[in-house]
């Protein structure tokens, strides 16, 4: 064995070599440790539940300037909001109506959390406390302070608080909440558009253009496909202004779409799961019209309609018997900006009417003259504006407005 010599520099250089080992052990324990004001997820589209009574933040519309609140028992559509990166480690959340969250202590001094900003200015940021997995905590570059889901008002977001507990913490994730995948008890799904992207299918789905008031004297012009799109596995159209445009006749533009000559049904149990937007001269429609002759001979179900800010579910027939004859039921329906389920049963003898599975209205077809009823049909997705019924938007109304399809399905016996 060799014999290693030592001068007398050496204990300096094990010095050293300690000091490069210990640093070097410190630096790799910090690369392993995650920063937390660094863990947000830049660039995907999440939820959040507040920790203080295990609801959803909602971007409220209804609300004046957008308010952020805690009281949605599903994350969808208005409930999801996309994470900006802001710059120097912070985060800017854009909600669903394409619009920026801030703090605007202008509004009240306790900062109320709003959706309504164009930019992403120095209120507009946060900076994102990563307490755990999945675990979250937000301060307004406002003011310095935490967000907090206050009880006290009604659990709307708030940025005043010094400090953080149960209130002031968020969970947060991403995906939607769970679809039914078994079929309803005595029917077998026979078609069904889960919109799983990444783009509209157009095997099943053509697009109808124009603004020509579509009988109803509606303001929305058409487009083959530019407010259609495919968004966290459902399908969203929107309705927008044209740039330069005021209200008015072709103003703004929307999408209106079928699945003529692709796919139709006779009898069956027909559904969507949609959350709809409100605000007034707003007009969503899911609905189904007869594959042969001029309407409304040609016979029309509307399964969920809903019109500006009525909180009722219409469904209706149209049939001609001489002259045009309808008949229909609506119901109330608690946040209807959170998805529901729309759906009927039909039979040779009736058109029986549910929301999320309750049963409100029954139209005996049997009598009906033909084809109205007794024929293939095909389905209709649409976001009208306007109209003798709904009523007209106004320069207050909210624009963008955006109507979430999850699936639509058919089941037959």
């Amino acid at each position: 064995m060799k014999k290693i010599m030592f001068t007398q520099a050496q204990p300096k250089v094990q010095a050293i070599a300690i000091v490069v080992v210990v640093l070097s052990l410190m630096l790799g324990l910090m690369a392993a440790s995650p920063v937390r004001q660094m863990a947000a997820p830049l660039g995907q589209t999440i939820w959040l539940r507040a920790n203080a009574n295990n609801l959803y933040v909602s971007a409220d519309q209804n609300l004046a300037n957008v308010q952020l609140i805690a009281n949605r028992t599903a994350p969808q559509g208005w409930e999801l909001f996309t994470v900006v990166d802001a710059g120097g480690g912070l985060v800017a959340l854009r909600a669903s109506n394409g619009r920026y969250v801030w703090a605007n202590s202008a509004l009240a001094t306790n900062a109320p959390l709003v959706a309504n900003s164009t930019t992403i200015g120095t209120q507009q940021k946060f900076q994102w406390i990563d307490v755990s997995s999945g675990q979250v905590r937000l301060i307004a570059s406002t003011n310095g302070r935490y967000v907090a889901a206050d009880l006290n008002l009604s659990a709307n977001l708030v940025a005043d608080r010094t400090a953080a507990s149960t209130w002031e913490t968020f969970t947060w994730g991403t995906g939607s909440a769970p679809q039914p995948t078994t079929p309803p008890s005595g029917w077998r799904l026979v078609w069904s558009d889960e919109f799983n992207g990444p783009n509209v299918d157009m095997s099943n789905w053509s697009f109808q253009t124009g603004c020509s008031g579509w009988g109803n004297g509606e303001w929305e012009d058409y487009t083959n496909g530019a407010n259609a799109s495919i968004q966290n596995g459902s399908l969203v159209i929107e309705a927008r202004m044209k740039p330069g445009a005021g209200l008015g006749l072709c103003g703004m533009t929307s999408t209106r779409m079928n699945t003529a000559g692709k796919r139709s049904f006779l009898y069956g149990k027909m559904e969507a799961r949609i959350a709809i937007p409100l605000g007034q001269g707003t007009w969503p429609a899911f609905w189904m019209m007869g594959n042969n002759g001029a309407w409304p001979s040609n016979g029309e179900m509307d399964i969920m309609e809903h019109i500006s800010n009525s909180g009722q579910n219409v469904g209706t027939l149209h049939w001609l018997n001489g002259s045009h004859q309808s008949s229909g039921a609506s119901v109330n329906v608690s946040n209807l900006t959170s998805y529901h389920v729309y759906g009927i049963e039909w039979d040779a003898n009736q058109v029986r009417f549910y929301v999320d599975g309750n049963f409100y209205n029954t139209i005996n077809i049997s009598s009906v003259p033909q084809p109205a009823f007794h024929q293939p049909q095909y389905f209709l997705l649409n976001l009208a504006i306007g109209g003798g019924w709904p009523g007209y938007p106004t320069s207050t109304s909210i624009m963008p407005a955006r109507f979430y399809i999850d699936y639509v399905r058919a089941y037959q016996h």
